[in-house]
């Protein structure tokens, strides 16, 4: 038995218990939501510089192996590879694309070709991810890619 009205209103009630526990547990929602969506732009941001790392490879293997080289552009498979069936990237989910390159006549799926004297077809490859857009552009003349927030 508590000895003083002091002693007997000393600690938490079980209500004031429950009410810190909820406030953890939302903020707790709160942050691991912000964490999920911070993970998904960086896969974006990873995969922009991938892919220009790519491009700048295609260049590369063109001019060393003096000999034209591609960077075949699948919007439906949603992935980028070299045209000989080398290395693969493929698109983050929620990844949009719009690709403004040159099609070939013979139907096949859009490429941008690197020539050996370093330069390219060029293009322009605009992505989209939850409202922002990133674009990533090959000049036609040097065959230089850059990937930019746009």
């Amino acid at each position: 038995m508590p000895t003083s009205r002091t002693e007997a209103q000393a600690g938490f009630t079980l209500l004031e218990l429950l009410v810190v526990l909820v406030i953890l547990a939302l903020s707790a929602t709160a942050v691991m939501t912000v964490g999920r969506a911070s993970l998904e732009s960086a896969r974006v941001r990873s995969f922009l510089v991938e892919a220009e790392s790519l491009f700048r490879d295609a260049r590369t293997a063109a001019i060393e192996g003096q000999s034209q080289t591609s960077v075949v552009i699948d919007a439906k498979g949603r992935r980028l590879s070299f045209a000989d069936g080398g290395r693969t990237l493929e698109m983050p989910r929620g990844l949009s694309l719009d690709a403004k390159v040159a099609v070939p006549k013979d139907g096949s799926l859009p490429a941008i070709r690197f020539f050996p004297s370093g330069s390219s077809t060029g293009g322009e490859l605009s992505f989209g991810f939850r409202g922002r857009n990133y674009g990533l552009r090959i000049n036609w003349l040097t065959g230089r890619a850059d990937a930019q927030t746009l």
